[in-house]
C-alpha cells in the first residue's frame, strides 16, 4: 500500500495528465467551467464579463448577447453560449434532432426577421438619423436585423440605415451576394456591397433563369427562398413538387428534416421528395442502414438507400 503522501502525489500526477488531455466524458472537446457556454464553478461563478445563468447552469455574457437569437449556435455571434468550447454532441446529423436543445438545424423559422439594436462601424457624419446614435466609437441602430457592407450610394431605402460603415437594414433575414441589377425585388434591399432579403430562410446556387417561383428571390448572386431549411443536390426534371423549388443549382425543400441518400424508385411516399440527387424527408429524426423489405413501419421510410424514422 502507498504511503499517503505519495498517494497524494500520485492522485495530483493523475489530475494533471486528464486537465492537459481536455477530453470531455463523451470523447468531444473540454468545456473549461467558468468560460463562455461552461458550467458555473459550484458556487455559481464565471470569468469577468460572464454570470451564471442559474436555469441552464452556465456562463453566459453579463446583460445578455444581443445577437443570440435562438437556442442553437449562431456562428458569426462571438458571444453565444450555444457556441461554448463543450460543442453541441447531440448534433449528429444535417436534420433536426428534436431532443437536442443545442441542435442549429432547430432553429425556429422567422420569416420576419429579427429586428433589434446592432452597434457596428460608422462615424458621426453619418450615424445621424432617427434610429441611429452615435457613441463615439460605433454607431447603434434600433429596429434593424442585419447589418451588411454597402455604401452611401445606394443604402438610401426607407428601410436602410447607412451608418458610415456599414448599411443596416429592417426585416430582413439574410444578406448575401448580389448586384444593383437583380437586387430589385419588393422584399429585396441592395445595400451597395450585398443584397438583403425579407422573408426568406435559405439562400442557395442557382441563376436568374430558374429562380423565378412565387417564393425565390434571385439577387444577382444566389437563389433565397421562403419557407425553407434544406437545400440539396437536384435537377429541374425532377425538383417539381408542390414542396421544392429548383433554384438553378439546387433543389430547396419546403418541410422536410433530412435530406439523404436514395433514388427515384423509392423516394415515393407522401413525406419523401425526390430532388434528382437526394431524398428529402418529412418528419424524421434519424435515418440508417437498412432495406425495402424491413423498412416498412408506419412511421418508417425507405428513401431507395437508408430507413428514416
Amino acid at each position: 500500500m502507498l504511503a499517503p503522501a505519495r498517494m497524494q502525489k500520485l492522485l495530483l500526477v493523475v489530475a494533471l495528465v486528464l486537465g492537459a488531455c481536455g477530453g470531455g466524458d463523451d470523447g468531444g472537446p473540454s468545456c473549461a467551467i467558468g468560460s463562455l457556454g461552461c458550467a458555473c464553478t459550484a458556487g455559481g461563478g464565471c470569468d469577468n464579463g460572464l454570470s451564471c445563468d442559474t436555469g441552464q447552469m452556465r456562463c453566459e455574457v453579463t446583460g445578455g448577447c444581443t445577437c443570440d437569437t435562438s437556442s442553437g449556435c449562431e456562428a458569426s455571434c462571438a458571444c453565444d453560449p450555444d457556441c461554448g468550447m463543450g460543442g453541441c454532441t447531440c448534433d449528429s446529423s444535417s436534420g433536426c434532432e428534436s431532443g437536442c436543445s443545442c441542435d442549429p438545424d432547430c432553429e425556429p423559422i422567422t420569416p420576419g426577421g429579427n429586428n433589434r439594436t446592432i452597434c457596428t462601424t460608422g462615424n458621426s457624419s453619418y450615424c445621424t438619423d432617427a434610429q441611429e446614435s452615435w457613441t463615439g466609437g460605433e454607431c447603434c441602430v434600433m429596429g434593424v436585423s442585419e447589418c451588411a457592407e454597402g455604401n452611401s450610394s445606394y443604402c438610401t431605402d426607407a428601410k436602410e440605415h447607412w451608418t458610415g460603415g456599414q448599411c443596416c437594414v429592417e426585416d430582413v433575414t439574410m444578406c448575401v451576394p448580389g448586384n444593383s441589377s437583380y437586387c430589385t425585388d419588393a422584399k429585396e434591399h441592395w445595400t451597395g456591397g450585398e443584397c438583403c432579403v425579407e422573408g426568406v430562410t435559405k439562400c442557395a446556387a442557382g441563376n436568374s433563369s430558374y429562380c423565378t417561383d412565387a417564393k425565390e428571390h434571385w439577387t444577382g448572386g444566389e437563389c433565397c427562398v421562403e419557407g425553407v431549411k434544406l437545400c440539396a443536390p437536384g435537377n429541374s426534371s425532377y425538383c417539381t413538387d408542390a414542396k421544392e423549388h429548383w433554384t438553378g443549382g439546387e433543389c430547396c425543400v419546403e418541410s422536410v428534416a433530412m435530406c439523404v441518400d436514395g433514388n427515384s424508385s423509392y423516394c415515393t411516399d407522401a413525406q419523401e421528395h425526390w430532388t434528382g440527387g437526394k431524398c428529402c424527408v418529412e418528419n424524421v429524426t434519424n435515418c440508417v442502414a437498412g432495406n425495402a423489405s424491413s423498412c416498412t413501419g408506419a412511421n418508417q421510410h425507405w428513401t431507395g438507400g437508408l430507413c428514416c424514422q
